[in-house]
């Protein structure tokens, strides 16, 4: 789907991760932070991103004083943040419990996808699993690679 079809997306984590570390997808990401910018998109994140950033980076040996530069440029980029409820979370479990495991649905990305889903936002990832079984997570998928 071309980003310029797009008003509003809740993003994956990673999304912000590739921009901010500037691997292969971080072109992609640019192209999202751009359109954010300038308020042709219009983002959004779960209420869980920030911890799914944090453990990720700590569980990598990363220092807390890189964890809050990268937070405090996260936050430079316009977005309105989700906040979890119990209903999301009931739902992100019970999608954990049937679809998680290795090299399937990760535990935070469930809380992504279930909040996309009850949000009725599309969810920008480049997590392959949540991008194969968009139809059984019900939820709609935009592949990050693909942009």
């Amino acid at each position: 789907m071309p980003l310029k079809e797009l008003r509003e997306v809740l993003l994956d984590t990673c999304v912000i991760l590739h921009y901010l570390f500037g691997d292969e997808l971080a072109d992609n990401a640019e192209r999202i932070v751009y359109s954010i910018v300038n308020g042709d998109l219009k983002a959004y994140f779960s209420s869980e991103a920030y911890d799914d950033a944090i453990t990720g980076l700590r569980s990598k040996g990363v220092g807390f004083s890189t964890i809050v530069d990268i937070l405090e440029k996260w936050v430079s980029i316009p977005h309105e943040t989700l906040p979890l409820t119990p209903e999301i979370a009931i739902d992100a479990l019970n999608m954990y419990r049937k679809h998680g495991g290795p090299r399937k649905l990760h535990y935070f990305d469930s809380f992504h996808v279930a909040t996309a889903k009850h949000y009725k936002l599309p969810l920008i990832t480049s997590d392959k699993y949540i991008i194969q079984h968009q139809n059984e997570l019900e939820v709609k998928v935009i592949d990050l690679g693909k942009i």
